[in-house]
């Protein structure tokens, strides 16, 4: 009945980490470069719509090359100046070739635009049109897209033929999945299209010519709505900022990531493994709390830090498959060293599974002796270094939404404010693993006065019971503490996988 208990433990915790696809503003978050292509066939030409969507955080730093005196204003000679320069970079990331040679893409129109994204900050919208010719009856195209290889991002690429024009074949998606990059499908955020080069074969044949683009219709085509709000990051853009406000949005902004954090994630289900392994008190719990909150607050200044001076050196959005990893190996190790303390090492865990042998002999009960444990439910002290480490791990990775924040509040030249909503962010969220951390500790000091009052409420009719039956007698406290090891081992494990599979960890 033991190794069933911990076989199940490790399955509810495993089972756990699945968590739903959330939908968001950009597919990847707020440090997205999206890009786009259409490709539409025409009797006479090719014209290539190439449209580039960013989001707040690259933006943000987008604008220094946008607004190149500073003032907070894009002029008309500041937007054509980058669009100019803009337009020849990316035409150089695309390649167009037909039948082996590479065809000349001619630039016809550039538009740029801000729609409005988070706490009161701009996204970036660059439309651009190239066209290059068509002057074979048939031709075999290669398109291919080498545009921010480095950056996270959605790519997408569509092929259009225009009416009598012949569709022979094509490797590119026939729908726009995204209505050019206004909306994202929300069962694809998780994997986000990522297109890059496609084939086509087309006969041009009776096919109509190209339309004359008229600076009307362009206007019209580049609209783009704006990017749905957060209600944490929009805190830092109220109107009018008052010692009454401040207080609101603290206590409003403490609540939002307070529910936020009960959602699945944020290091809820590896706490709770954590102190069912380690034991503890309530003053550890509180400790963990305070622990998170630091770390927390601190991952996002440092990342900041990088956002706003560092990103010509490192790009901030592979800092978090990085740390990501760390935090991976890092709960590895921890559960490494809880599993072996509680089986008392190699020694200890031999001597386990030899007494659950010699328990299933029907004369032997629970009274004999384990090696490397106690038959009593005693509660255990957890080291000091491995409660910060879980502290540390589960506060590394600060939310995108807080960078947002900081950012904005930068901008607005709000930064009190904005630091007072990143703490009460990390309040938040140390307060909810807290609480976590107490439930575990609490539901132990209950299974263990349980066990200690067995013999006084647990009569013979009641035995078969397979929880009282487990846990009274102590033995499912000794196993938990193996199975919330186990767990930490596990989850371990998945986050370092899924670190090491993001192309960003290695800035590929």
């Amino acid at each position: 009945m033991g190794a069933a208990a911990l076989l199940g433990l490790v399955a509810f915790f495993v089972l756990s980490l699945i968590q739903p696809a959330r939908a968001a503003a950009h597919p990847l978050g707020n440090f997205t470069i999206n890009s786009y292509s259409r490709l539409d066939l025409y009797a006479d030409v090719i014209r290539v719509r190439y449209i580039v969507d960013m989001a707040e955080i690259p933006t943000f730093q987008e604008m220094d090359a946008i607004d190149t005196n500073a003032d907070g204003r894009v002029s008309d000679a500041e937007r054509r100046a980058y669009l100019s320069a803009k337009a020849v970079e990316l035409r150089g990331g695309l390649h167009l070739v037909a039948e082996g040679s590479s065809l000349p893409l001619a630039l016809l129109s550039h538009e740029l635009s801000f729609p409005s994204g988070q706490a009161g900050l701009k996204t970036l919208r660059l439309v651009l049109t190239f066209e290059a010719p068509a002057v074979a009856e048939r031709l075999s195209l290669e398109y291919r897209d080498d545009n921010f290889g480095d950056r996270l991002g959605w790519r997408e690429i569509v092929v259009r033929p225009a009416e009598g024009v012949t569709l022979i074949s094509s490797t590119a998606p026939a729908a726009d999945l995204t209505n050019e990059l206004r909306t994202y499908p929300d069962d694809l955020l998780t994997s986000p299209l990522n297109v890059r080069a496609v084939t086509v074969d087309f006969a041009p044949g009776a096919g109509v010519s190209a339309p004359p683009l008229e600076p009307a219709q362009v206007a019209a085509l580049d609209v783009a709505p704006p990017r749905p709000g957060n209600a944490f990051a929009s805190l830092v853009n109220v109107e009018n900022v008052s010692l009454a406000v401040i207080l609101i949005s603290f206590f409003v902004a403490l609540g939002f990531d307070a529910l936020h954090a009960l959602e699945p994630g944020h290091g809820k289900v590896f706490v709770a493994a954590y102190f069912v392994g380690a034991g503890g008190s309530v003053r550890h719990a509180m400790l963990l709390g305070f622990v998170v909150a630091v770390s927390h607050t601190v991952g996002v200044f440092v990342i900041g830090l990088v956002v706003l001076f560092g990103s010509r050196y490192i790009l901030p959005e592979h800092l978090y498959p990085w740390l990501t990893l760390v935090a991976g190996l890092l709960v590895v190790a921890v559960g490494i060293r809880l599993f072996l303390a509680r089986v008392g090492g190699f020694q200890g865990l031999a001597g386990l599974l030899d007494h659950r042998l010699r328990h299933l002999h029907p004369h032997h009960h629970a009274h004999r002796h384990v090696p490397g444990s106690t038959t009593t439910a005693a509660v255990t002290v957890p080291s000091r270094k491995s409660l910060f480490a879980i502290g540390l791990i589960d506060g590394m990775v600060p939310s995108p939404s807080t960078l947002v924040v900081l950012v904005a509040a930068i901008s607005l030249n709000r930064i009190g404010l904005g630091l007072l909503l990143i703490l009460a962010f990390s309040i938040g969220l140390a307060a909810v693993l807290t609480f976590m951390a107490l439930i575990v500790v609490y539901v132990r000091r209950l299974l263990d006065w349980l066990g200690s009052a067995r013999g006084t409420w647990i009569s013979p009719a009641t035995a078969w019971l397979p929880f009282l039956t487990v846990s009274l007698d102590g033995r499912l406290l000794r196993i938990l503490p193996l199975g919330g090891a186990l767990v930490l081992i596990t989850i371990g494990l998945v986050y370092t996988v899924r670190a090491l599979a993001e192309p960003q960890l290695l800035g590929l």
